[in-house]
């Protein structure tokens, strides 16, 4: 099967030939893949710094993190590819030094990492590339892939050549570059995965404990005393237009009393009108096994609060395109309303 990074062959083949082995190493090695991830953004960091002829200030150590928020600062990157940059970074880091062996981080890091590559591709390499749909590798009955010392060899070889394409490039204004940049960053399809890992991050922000690739009803996470928990994935009962059991993307637990359901849509969703079906679903599709949960019940629905959510920020002069719609389901008369974050 080729490689979903093939499109940077023509531009960047030492980034195709990272992010070739990324993904064949998924299924039989996460932990390697995890830290070809963290390579892919290192190296992007690097040719972004070698293509403009960035300096480091003298007081900032010269390290990935440094880097990174140094792009953000001046405007080469935007927020979200930011984010993107560290939990490559991050990712990488973990695989290198704790051993995490994590399909479902590799799983969630794949398509970000692609996406970053999309970009790079559109602002220094080929300005006419088109986005092209990311689909994961299917997992294969093949024998596992290990690098041999050839395929090591011709992917420095291929490291070095976009590494000295990069420092031979005439470097572009500040600010000619940076609204390059900005654009296509603007551009970016955004997925429900990514939006998963923004609020993540938002939700530990204020004090929840969440990450949806490890605390997962599905990997054991349950409700704790003491714990006010973000639990991915919680299933439920039937819910009206899906024949199987339906799964709330986040439950939110205060201790071991379950007080919200969390609906996550894509970047560009607007979601206001999501709390009106999937989410009053949710809320009453909690399954009777679930009722040492319950803190009651209003009407029909088993769980007091609910949220849409899809990593926006808050617009008071335009709410239906914020990023978190809520609602309180203990009284009929309430009506949805936008918020400026989590509580």
């Amino acid at each position: 099967m080729a490689s979903g990074f093939s499109f940077l062959r023509t531009q960047f083949p030492g980034l195709e030939k990272t992010g070739e082995f990324a993904e064949r190493y998924l299924y039989s090695d996460s932990n390697s893949c995890l830290f070809k991830l963290g390579l892919l953004c290192e190296d992007i960091v690097n040719k972004m710094f070698d293509f403009d002829n960035i300096a480091m200030p003298y007081q900032m150590k010269d390290t990935l993190v440094n880097k990174i928020r140094l792009l953000e600062n001046e405007e080469y990157i935007t927020e979200d590819l930011a984010r993107i940059m560290h939990r490559l970074r991050l990712g990488g880091n973990e695989a290198r030094h704790e051993g995490t062996d994590s399909l479902q981080k590799a799983k969630l890091l794949l398509p970000q990492a692609y996406s970053l590559c999309e970009w790079f591709m559109q602002v220094y390499g080929d300005y006419s590339y088109q986005h092209q749909e990311y689909h994961l590798p299917t997992e294969q009955a093949e024998a596992a892939f290990v690098e041999t010392a050839k395929d090591k060899a011709e992917e420095a070889r291929l490291r070095k050549q976009d590494n000295e394409k990069a420092q031979k490039a005439v470097p572009l204004p500040q600010q000619e570059r940076s609204k390059t940049n900005l654009q296509a960053a603007n551009r970016r399809p955004k997925t429900e995965a990514e939006t998963r890992c923004l609020i993540d991050e938002q939700l530990r922000q204020v004090g929840w404990e969440a990450d949806s690739t490890a605390l997962r009803y599905s990997k054991g996470c349950r409700p704790a005393k003491g714990r006010n928990l973000a639990i991915a994935e919680w299933p439920t009962d039937k819910v009206p237009g899906n024949e199987e059991k339906g799964y709330a993307d986040y439950a939110l637990f205060v201790g071991e009393k379950l007080v919200g359901i969390i609906e996550a849509k894509k970047w560009d969703t607007d979601i206001s009108s999501v709390i009106s079906y999937q989410c009053k679903d949710y809320a009453r599709a909690i399954r009777k096994c679930d009722a040492e949960y319950l803190l009651g019940q209003w009407q029909d629905f088993k769980v007091p609060f609910v949220f849409a959510a899809n990593g926006r920020p808050y617009v008071q002069q335009l709410q239906t395109k914020s990023g978190i719609w809520f609602a309180d389901l203990r009284q009929s008369g309430n009506i949805p309303r936008a918020m400026a974050g989590w509580p």
